[in-house]
């Protein structure tokens, strides 16, 4: 009889050697969540260079794109950090979905970041970057997109999809141009939630005709701070302050924190008004409209769920900016340029590769539609700010700076540039600089622009030169002084 022992050392030694290999592989760099060892036995179709692959599909695939208005990236799962989350369905959804870390808008408030999203174009290019726009010295008028300027919902249409939409009004209202195309478009209350939006989208999923794709958008102000919280859970929260939590308190405060800029420069304030201890209420506050908002996204996507929909749409869920509790002195949104109102959500489900797939690059919303058209194989629009990013997801492409600006309501003009870790700010009206390592100071509380003269010197340079391509001169901006739109 031959004698195994000798092949049995070999196996074993083999084996030995084989799982040594596994454990001291190098980590992938994307895929299966930050850090992620590349312990597969076998070709991964998903690490391939061409996953995202999806033209080659006999049908079409629908397009759902849900905004979460005012979301905070920290504020959700998705940031990691010591107890429960507040979004347990957000994150069950990032577990089967591309989702981008470093996520930033191209402004801090609803109309100017949507429409960016919707023309992938910065706001000085499509130019809706208030409710009204200046006319005059002492005229306005209600701004409306200009027919020329291309919107990808309504290139969709243009392709034979069905477009409808159902959002909670106010600043992604139709009469803006958010509606041009759609053959259903819900506006009619004012930071509406998921609430009022979810109930008319499904109905309208369960009635739609079978022969046709379709866009769908669903939008809600849950977080908002003009969305009403029920008194139970601002009851629930131990406070004993003076601050009631009512929608027209966030208001006031708002319109008095504004009110403190008399000059060109200066800042909105509540410094001396609102202590720690209101701000850490008016936070829990807001946790609370998260978790509403996290437990209507999950219902919604249930229903997808259950209606065969997820693995024949292409869905991407994303914020359109976020919100401050006095980390630079006051609450609310649209005054300034500070990651706590530009860093947002954006997780994108991709039919047939539904795994989670982390990418911590900087990526900018306008970048959202470039992306669904590659991926659908639909012919590009041209002339558009934003770039597909179908290469980064498949490892190939390489991050793009990131550039915001805000003329909110008149009352401040302010840009900024993120270029990997730093992030330079630059007020118009007073030509003040600001330069933070986003690494070392996510807060964004310690100014190295004199411990960075060149760094700051191109950012600076970058941003002028990002400004003059738009056809904006910043030597217009300085010293300028305006009466501030009231409609907000």
């Amino acid at each position: 009889m031959t004698d195994l022992r000798p092949w049995i050392a070999v196996a074993v030694l083999a084996n030995m050697i084989f799982v040594g290999w596994l454990l001291l592989a190098p980590e992938a760099p994307t895929g299966g969540g930050p850090g992620a060892p590349a312990a597969a036995l076998a070709e991964d179709p998903t690490m391939a260079a061409n996953r995202y692959a999806l033209p080659t599909r006999d049908r079409p695939l629908n397009v759902i794109l849900i905004s979460l208005d005012a979301l905070r990236y920290d504020r959700t799962g998705l940031a990691g950090g010591d107890g429960p989350s507040n979004t347990p369905n957000l994150d069950a959804f990032a577990a089967e979905s591309v989702v981008f870390h470093a996520a930033t808008s191209a402004a801090p408030w609803t109309l100017p970041s949507h429409m960016s999203v919707w023309t992938a174009r910065w706001p000085s290019a499509h130019r809706l970057t208030n409710k009204l726009e200046l006319l005059g010295p002492d005229a306005m008028a209600e701004a409306s997109l200009a027919p020329a300027v291309p919107t990808y919902p309504h290139a969709l249409t243009q392709q034979g999809y069905t477009a409808v939409g159902f959002t909670g009004g106010a600043g992604v209202s139709g009469r803006y141009g958010f509606s041009r195309g759609f053959e259903a478009w819900l506006d009619d209350r004012p930071f509406a939630g998921l609430g009022t939006s979810v109930p008319p989208a499904l109905a309208w999923l369960d009635a739609r005709p079978p022969d046709r794709p379709f866009f769908l958008f669903l939008h809600g102000y849950d977080a908002h701070g003009q969305h009403p919280l029920p008194d139970s859970l601002i009851q629930s929260i131990p406070y004993e302050g003076s601050l009631n939590g009512s929608i027209e308190e966030n208001a006031r405060l708002r319109e008095q924190g504004l009110s403190a800029i008399q000059a060109p420069g200066q800042d909105a304030s509540l410094q001396g008004t609102l202590q720690p201890a209101d701000a850490a209420f008016l936070l829990a506050l807001y946790d609370r409209k998260v978790q509403q908002a996290d437990e209507r996204l999950g219902a919604f996507l249930e229903h997808l769920r259950r209606a065969d929909l997820l693995d024949q749409s292409l869905v991407i869920v994303f914020s359109d900016h976020g919100d401050e509790f006095m980390e630079h002195g006051h609450i609310d949104h649209g005054h300034t340029l500070y990651e706590e109102q530009l860093h947002t959500v954006l997780m994108m489900r991709v039919p047939g590769y539904a795994r989670r797939h982390d990418i911590p690059e900087v990526v900018r919303t306008i970048d959202i539609f470039p992306t669904v058209f590659e991926l659908l194989g639909l012919p590009p629009i041209p002339g558009v700010d934003g770039a597909s990013l179908l290469p980064l997801m498949r490892g190939q492409g390489a991050p793009r700076p990131a550039f915001a600006e805000t003329d909110y309501r008149l009352y401040v003009h302010r840009r900024a540039v993120r270029d990997g870790r730093y992030k330079l700010t630059l007020d118009l009206q007073d030509g003040g600089r600001a330069l933070y390592d986003l690494e070392a100071d996510p807060g964004e509380t310690r100014d190295i622009s004199a411990a960075e003269p060149r760094r700051s010197y191109e950012l600076e340079q970058a941003l002028r030169g990002w400004m003059g391509e738009l056809g904006v001169n910043p030597q217009d901006y300085l010293g300028l002084e305006q009466k501030p739109i009231a409609v907000f």
